[in-house]
């Protein structure tokens, strides 16, 4: 049985190698994406018309001239979206605010005095709370939270067993 994929996906898996070119090599222009990928000039231009479209990749301007035409550079736009990032440890709840590129646009740090999860929560959600605050605004607005806890977690996020935390089966 042979597997196919239809134009759509074809589409979809070319943005993602062309978006993970801007990713890895930025600024680059339409050219170079070509020639690093394989892909076509057309195809290349269409393809990060529609990541300019989506607000992933904006212009930077002209680029060196290697005797034609300047090229106009392109570069990922880490502002399209923001994350969230929680280490909850035994005495304190950290978080950071970060941009799609990895940068910390603001930070917050509450300490922990006791770890009964009925104390716990309220300062994780004034903790995530004041980093929403915080964000800019942006296309994608927050993409994810992550939360760090020192125990097991299952693949549903359940907090199995927290042993300096003394949490056990924790949604």
């Amino acid at each position: 049985m042979k597997t196919t994929g239809d134009l759509a996906l074809v589409k979809k898996i070319n943005t993602a190698i062309v978006l993970d070119a801007v990713l890895k090599n930025a600024p680059l222009s339409r050219a170079q994406i070509s020639e690093q990928t394989g892909l076509n000039k057309a195809t290349v231009s269409s393809l990060v018309q529609d990541l300019i479209d989506a607000h992933l990749v904006i212009e930077t301007g002209p680029g060196e001239s290697s005797g034609g035409r300047k090229p106009v550079m392109l570069v990922f736009r880490g502002s399209a979206g923001y994350a969230i990032g929680i280490d909850l440890g035994v005495n304190y709840i950290r978080g950071v605010l970060t941009d799609l590129e990895g940068a910390v646009i603001s930070g917050r740090e509450l300490t922990l005095k006791a770890h009964e999860i009925e104390d716990v929560l309220p300062k994780l959600n004034d903790c995530i709370e004041s980093l929403i605050a915080a964000m800019p605004e942006s296309p994608y607005g927050l993409v994810g939270i992550g939360i760090g806890v020192p125990g097991i977690v299952n693949d549903q996020g359940d907090i199995l067993f927290a042993p300096n935390l003394a949490w056990s089966h924790v949604p």
